[in-house]
């Protein structure tokens, strides 16, 4: 009687998804790589400005983050009028969901698009629909076609998480110029640190040209600040106090929007951290080939890969594997179609050779 009359929600429940929390069954130190997370720990500069901020923890941050987003405005050369922090990109992405998306209009992604822009669908009881992927890679043509009169906002993480690939420069444009003007385009660029400077600068150009643009970006991935959740958005003026509306008050806390300016100014260590995993992947990528794997080419900080081309059980085989006989944790990929994947963020050097000889020996073994 009780569960009958209790408060009707107007969201549709998602099924909690559950990680790894029993112990490592060796007493090995556990790494995790299935949160695309960098390995390095903040620099000293960084660790400073989050000290001298918690000595001040009885005071608020700024609400609207106004020295952060000066200090990201002269980082990009962007209008800090235009910029607009949030607890993470993941808040303003939510912002713009529930700002221009409601029940009875329609979301276009594309096939295995970010697994946040399905649950941003589904708080604000929008259709989603979601247009094939060929390759593993967003498709322009279809996502053009997907689009109708209902079609209020399309959402595309570029490069993706979690396949790694990108269309380019020259398609997201023709996407923004095919788009009617009542459909806003959000871009995702957590990972375009790890693509180059000048792809970041040419995507930023398109919200400067185009009125129905929004570009997110964090300093969870490139710039090791996960933990703090600090990301931005560079959107339209018009689009700026909507947006405000709609934002909490003081989201960003004081130690992140302290870490964030003090990472900004130390940009020549994120760019050196950035080339190594590149490489890193380059060389781990590399020896999965050797081995029989199918590697889905990645321009971002980790790989999906596939130890078989028909079988999820090896996948989850290899996953139980790495964890029990070397304490790594791989991200086990449930998406409809990437069931026989597995996702993994790489590491440091000798953490990545130790994951290649855990592989290894699990294949010979089989």
């Amino acid at each position: 009687m009780m569960s009958e009359n209790r408060p009707h929600g107007y969201i549709q429940p998602l099924t909690v998804r559950q990680r790894v929390s029993r112990p490592q069954p060796k007493g090995l130190p556990v790494i995790n790589l299935s949160f695309n997370e960098l390995p390095y720990p903040p620099s000293q500069s960084v660790l400073t400005a989050i000290q001298s901020a918690t000595s001040h923890a009885n005071s608020y941050g700024n609400p609207t983050c106004e020295l952060l987003r000066a200090a990201i405005g002269n980082a990009y050369q962007l209008d800090p009028d235009c910029i607009v922090c949030g607890n993470g990109s993941e808040e303003l992405l939510d912002i713009i969901g529930r700002c221009f998306a409601g029940g009875g209009d329609e979301i276009v992604i594309s096939e295995y698009g970010y697994i946040l822009f399905p649950i941003l669908a589904n708080r604000v009881g929008a259709k989603l629909i979601k247009t094939n992927e060929p390759h593993y890679t967003t498709h322009i043509d279809n996502v053009l076609d997907a689009v109708t009169e209902n079609t209020r906002i399309v959402f595309l993480a570029n490069p993706n998480n979690p396949t790694g690939t990108m269309v380019s420069e020259a398609e997201l444009r023709r996407l923004a110029q095919g788009l009617p003007s009542h459909t806003i385009l959000v871009l995702d660029l957590a990972y375009s640190e790890f693509v180059s400077t000048s792809y970041i600068a040419n995507v930023h150009s398109l919200a400067s040209e185009f009125n129905n643009v929004v570009i997110t970006q964090t300093f969870s991935k490139a710039f090791g600040l996960a933990g703090l959740r600090v990301g931005w958005c560079y959107a339209p003026d018009w689009m700026i106090p909507t947006l405000y509306a709609a934002r909490g008050m003081g989201t960003v806390n004081a130690a992140a929007q302290a870490a964030a300016i003090a990472a900004l100014d130390d940009r020549d260590a994120m760019l050196a951290r950035v080339s190594t995993i590149v490489a890193e992947k380059q060389r781990v990528a590399s020896a999965l080939l050797s081995m029989g794997f199918e590697v889905i080419p990645s321009e971002t900080n980790f790989l999906l890969v596939a130890p078989s081309a028909d079988h999820r059980e090896v996948a989850d085989e290899l996953a139980a594997h790495l964890f029990e006989h070397a304490g790594f944790l791989v991200n086990q990929t449930r998406e409809a179609g990437l069931e026989r994947f597995i996702r993994f963020s790489l590491s440091l050097p000798e953490h990545n050779t130790s994951l290649l000889e855990s592989v290894r020996t699990f294949m010979e073994s089989g």
